[in-house]
């Protein structure tokens, strides 16, 4: 079972992919990422580092990418594996954004607890920074 948020964006889902794909930018919209490495950029595949405001330095595997339309992202907790799914659904004119996580795994009934509940609290805050930004950049146009 997911933890899942959704929000409406005024803004076409190639403009907040654009935010997605610009790995250092996750800070400006996400107030629950203090810091973020993907070298290789989001691509399937590629590995680094988020460091959220809350917690320890993970490890992260971008595990999917379609672009302008979703990526997946996983970390790998014990006996369990944390992923992050983010997906786009535009009608031409608005995006609706979808973040969810999901744990799976023998300790994930744990973790769902433990870091799911923070989770689940803080996604539409998250949600929020991604439509600010979004539509602040569209208007700016």
């Amino acid at each position: 079972m997911a933890i899942t948020h959704t929000i409406r964006i005024g803004a076409p889902s190639e403009a907040v992919f654009v935010l997605y794909a610009d790995v250092p930018s996750w800070t400006e919209w996400d107030s629950q990422t203090e810091d973020v490495s993907l070298p290789s950029g989001l691509t399937q595949g590629s590995a680094g580092w988020l460091k959220p405001c809350k917690g320890p330095k993970a490890r992260i595997e971008v595990t999917q990418v379609r672009p302008g339309r979703s990526f997946t992202v996983e970390s790998r907790l014990p006996f369990c594996r944390m992923v992050f799914g983010h997906d786009l659904q535009d009608d031409g004119v608005q995006t609706e954004a979808t973040h969810w996580v999901r744990f799976t795994g023998p300790l994930a009934f744990l973790f769902r607890r433990v870091i799911g509940t923070g989770i689940d609290a803080t996604l539409p805050d998250t949600l929020l920074g991604l439509k600010r930004v979004a539509e602040g950049r569209q208007t700016a146009r």
